[in-house]
């Protein structure tokens, strides 16, 4: 009964929530949220927040902006967002090296499966698109054990159409990046029949036969109890024993950081202290990329010239010769001539057109746009050596104007070769249908600032 009390108060102040009215675009300082008393103070981080959706899909912000392991970072309800070399990023919260929860206040979530995974198309397939779209609406019903989960409904409205300029298949890649693929069929709680969830690749969705409503679990205010360990729950708590992460959240250390050995170019002094201003200055662009699983899309920037450019990959660290997909997308207010992609290595990135990689896999690939003013395209590659890289992408328009590079940091693991393919996928190109933008459940973050 406990375990229902907790959950359900999350719900009714999510419930609460959204009586209020929605925040207004203002300039980062003075960006405030009265709900959780934190700012925004990372004018990126703002503009994402707006696009995307705002506290519904996204939650309320949790912290300032600080560094961790070396990138600026901000945590909200259900995400934590990340800027590398200019752009913002979702971190993997439940990738495994990060915090893989299957278990928080005696509720219990699926573990991912492996075997769903296998199932999930190719992105390879030239109807990829439509693949995808059938695969999630047939693994994420809106109909589960005679409930009214409405998980497939939840996903395609994550994000609001308008963020898609009316581009329906743009709009369905843009809801991948917020949830990624489902990574387990939907399942009852062991301990309460009336709780329904469903893990994807970027968060939980849970069902609620209380009130009818389905909305993300909160995972970014758990990363950050797990970070504080305030209020953080003795079953995830178990989980997370030798995490690098676990209650490291230390006012008064240097740089508030409890073992800065575990988490290397880090200062989180005031970082969870509600209030405005940047706990540190921006750090540095990084040239080592980021902790496993931290980058799990790229999104965009507004260019000065040329087609606003964007790339995503579905993992940032693999073994020699494991799969990974690269999606670039890009719009523009004219037609679009071309989209490019290619790796380097991360140490000769000087950003001109001769560098190069070893590796064949990161050759300088091209797309035709065929003249459309919103084009996208994944590539399915296999690099063998081993490295550090900078994997880069950009646009030209069919007036000659070209876009700058946009940047993603990853790295192949030094170990042995494998033909084994990633379960993962990104999505796919925009000139297939995608899926119909139909309205969720309730789907409102609860306002509280700790979870």
């Amino acid at each position: 009964m406990k375990r229902v009390a907790l959950l359900t108060a999350f719900v009714l102040v999510s419930m609460v929530a959204a009586l209020a009215p929605p925040g207004q675009h203002t300039e980062a300082q003075q960006n405030c949220v009265p709900e959780t008393g934190y700012c925004f103070t990372t004018q990126a981080f703002a503009d994402y927040y707006q696009q995307r959706g705002g506290s519904k899909t996204l939650g309320f912000p949790i912290s300032r902006t600080f560094t961790l392991e070396g990138f600026e970072v901000q945590f909200f309800q259900r995400v934590v967002l990340q800027l590398q070399g200019g752009q913002v990023n979702r971190l993997n919260l439940l990738d495994p090296s990060i915090m893989p929860m299957t278990r928080v206040n005696q509720s219990q979530f699926p573990p991912n499966d492996p075997q769903l995974a296998a199932q999930a198309p190719q992105t390879s397939s030239p109807n990829y698109a439509t693949e995808v779209v059938q695969f999630i609406q047939r693994v994420s019903p809106n109909t589960f054990n005679g409930q009214p989960v409405n998980f497939f409904n939840t996903f395609n409205s994550a994000v609001p159409a308008e963020a898609a300029g009316g581009n329906q298949n743009l709009l369905t890649l843009l809801n991948l990046e917020i949830w990624g693929l489902p990574t387990s069929n939907p399942a009852a709680d062991p301990g309460n029949g009336g709780f329904i969830y469903q893990r994807y690749q970027r968060g939980i969705m849970h069902f609620d036969a209380s009130c009818g409503c389905t909305q993300g679990i909160l995972v970014g205010e758990y990363f950050k109890a797990v970070i504080t360990g305030k209020n953080l729950p003795t079953d995830l708590a178990a989980d997370m024993q030798g995490s690098k992460y676990l209650n490291q959240y230390s006012p008064g250390a240097p740089g508030w950081t409890a073992r800065p050995g575990e988490l290397p170019s880090t200062d989180m002094t005031n970082g969870f202290e509600p209030g405005a201003g940047n706990v540190t200055p921006p750090p540095a662009p990084a040239t080592q990329p980021p902790a496993t699983g931290a980058t799990a899309t790229m999104t965009p920037t507004p260019g000065a010239t040329g087609p606003t450019v964007t790339i995503q990959v579905d993992d940032d660290l693999i073994d020699p010769g494991q799969s990974i997909s690269v999606t670039v997308i890009a719009r523009y207010a004219t037609p679009i001539d071309w989209i490019e992609f290619e790796g380097i290595e991360s140490e000769n990135n000087n950003e001109n057109d001769n560098d190069s990689s070893n590796d064949p896999e990161f050759a300088r690939k091209r797309f035709d746009c065929d003249d459309r003013t919103e084009c996208a395209n994944v590539w399915t590659v296999k690099p063998t050596i081993p490295g550090e890289y900078t994997l880069r992408a950009r646009g030209r328009g069919v007036d000659d104007v070209q876009s700058e590079w946009v940047t993603v940091s990853f790295r192949v693991r030094t170990g042995t070769a494998t033909s084994t393919p990633a379960a993962t996928n990104t999505p796919a190109p925009t000139n297939t249908p995608g899926a119909t933008n139909t309205p969720a459940a309730t789907n409102t973050p609860a306002p509280t600032a700790t979870p």
